[in-house]
């Protein structure tokens, strides 16, 4: 049976999960939260919110995209994080709208968007602002997450 890593958005856990069919859903073995991805979606960055935003950074290595709907340079970024997330099961890629989240938007003093923000086990090691090509993210993504 084919198996692959998930890792929990709620709580950074890494769990190895069967292919799920249709209608079933996998679990986090440490919180219990739904894992989406198992269900053959992980080509999706994380949508998250002030509520959860802590809790998704906590663990593990994450890349943030602070975002707004409006943004151009937002929507033509977000493919390319789409892509990061399909390929690096090592990385949580998720992003937070801007407009829906504003106490975290200004907690990180966000200016201008898109904006990248690496975390390491909570903490931020980077940020990166503007629509930036693949290869320079990737190039972020080593600096401040190898």
């Amino acid at each position: 049976m084919e198996t692959k890593v998930v890792r929990c958005a709620s709580c950074g856990q890494a769990n190895r999960v069967p292919a799920v069919g249709e209608g079933k859903k996998a679990v986090c073995g440490r919180c219990k939260e739904e894992l989406p991805a198992a269900s053959g979606d992980s080509s999706h960055p994380v949508e998250i919110s002030d509520a959860t935003f802590a809790a998704t950074i906590a663990r593990g290595s994450s890349v943030v995209d602070f975002w707004a709907p409006w943004c151009g340079p937002c929507r033509t970024i977000a493919p390319i994080l789409e892509q990061l997330a399909s390929e690096r099961s090592d990385i949580r890629f998720a992003k937070l709208n801007v407009d829906d989240n504003k106490s975290t938007a200004a907690a990180f003093r966000v200016q201008g968007i898109p904006l990248l923000v690496f975390f390491k086990d909570g903490v931020e090691r980077g940020r990166i602002t503007g629509a930036h090509p693949r290869a320079s993210i990737e190039s972020a993504i080593r600096q401040y997450l190898s």
